[in-house]
C-alpha cells in the first residue's frame, strides 16, 4: 500500500467524492428531463367540407416499429382507427394503437386490438364503435378538439 499525501483524512475524502458523484447524477438527471424524444410527430387535423367529420392524422414509432395513423370522428358519435405498423427488427412483436381524444376538460380513450407483427413485415390495424359523448359534444371537438396517437409495444 502506497504512502497517503494528500493530508485529508479517509471521511473527508469519501465527503468529497460523494457530493461530487450527487452533483455530477443531477446535471444528467436535468439533462434528461429535458429532453423531447425524437419519434414524438404533431397530429394534423383535417376537418371535412361538410362537416360531419373529423380526421385526425399522424406517425409514430416505438422501440424501432413505425407506423401511420388516421382517428376519424363524426358527427353521429362513430369513431374508427385506421393504422399500420412496420416492425424492421429481427424478432416478432405484439403492436396496437391509442388515441386519447380531447376537448375542454373532457377526454375520451380509444385502441386497437393487439396485433403480431412479424419480422421485417407491416400489418394494418383497424377499430370502429359509437361513443355517445363524441355525438353529443362533437361541435366542440370540431373547434377545439385535439387527439395524441401514440403505437404502443407488447
Amino acid at each position: 500500500m502506497g504512502l497517503d499525501t494528500t493530508r485529508t483524512s479517509g471521511p473527508i475524502r469519501t465527503r468529497r467524492s460523494l457530493a461530487l458523484l450527487i452533483a455530477t447524477g443531477a446535471g444528467l438527471g436535468s439533462l434528461l428531463l429535458g429532453t423531447v424524444p425524437a419519434h414524438a410527430n404533431a397530429t394534423t387535423k383535417h376537418v371535412a367540407s361538410d362537416g360531419q367529420s373529423v380526421a385526425f392524422k399522424t406517425s409514430d414509432s416505438s422501440k424501432r416499429v413505425r407506423g401511420k395513423i388516421t382517428f376519424t370522428v363524426k358527427a353521429d358519435g362513430n369513431w374508427s382507427i385506421n393504422a399500420d405498423a412496420h416492425n424492421p427488427r429481427p424478432a416478432g412483436r405484439n403492436v396496437r394503437w391509442t388515441c386519447d381524444l380531447s376537448w375542454d376538460a373532457s377526454s375520451v380513450r380509444n385502441s386497437t386490438g393487439k396485433t403480431w407483427v412479424p419480422r421485417k413485415k407491416t400489418r394494418t390495424l383497424t377499430a370502429a364503435a359509437y361513443d355517445p359523448y363524441i355525438q353529443a359534444d362533437f361541435a366542440k371537438i370540431v373547434d377545439r378538439g385535439t387527439a395524441d396517437c401514440d403505437i404502443v409495444i407488447g
